[in-house]
């Protein structure tokens, strides 16, 4: 049964929610090391936002083939844990604030390398500065701790360290 953890540290209603989002994200090991993105200041695991009329496992498969430029096939990739993350005053990229419900599902599964001649790397990602490294989970905490400019790191690092004590 996939493991399902709530984060609500501001209580919030449903009915205070003002945009409901879905990201899939892949948990991709090797020898007690993790695939991690790093992209306009934030550490977070590869993957992203489920598109209309897509399935999660579709959207994984996606994401990680746009990503890491290696194509996954869903059965080599088990669903994980599922994280609702309510996110109260959220920072939008227009600098405004909302208060969104974010469900993410992860994915668990072997790493097998990256061909970012194969990837398809957004105009964003691009111009952000996005990389993958493959690092000790142990050694995670402290890629956390580095400084960022981004209003939404506090938000991103909040999930991330949730995830990863779940790999303890």
């Amino acid at each position: 049964m996939l493991e399902k953890i709530i984060i609500n540290t501001d209580n919030l209603n449903d009915s205070e929610i003002d945009k409901y989002n879905n990201k899939v994200r892949a948990i991709l090991i090797k020898d007690n090391k993790l695939l991690i993105s790093r992209y306009a200041g934030i550490t977070l695991l590869p993957g992203g936002k489920v598109d209309k009329d897509e399935s999660l496992d579709e959207a994984i498969t996606r994401e990680l083939k746009e990503e890491t430029g290696i194509i996954y096939n869903e059965n080599e990739l088990e669903k994980y844990l599922e994280v609702k993350y309510y996110q109260k005053e959220y920072p939008t990229r227009t600098n405004g604030t909302i208060n969104r419900l974010l469900t993410t599902t992860y994915y668990i599964g072997k790493y097998k390398g990256t061909n970012l001649d194969n990837a398809n790397r957004t105009l964003s990602e691009l111009l952000n500065g996005f990389s993958l490294e493959l690092v000790d989970i142990d050694k995670l905490p402290e890629l956390m701790d580095e400084k960022s400019d981004n209003p939404r790191k506090t938000f991103f690092d909040t999930e991330l360290n949730a995830v990863v004590k779940t790999l303890k």
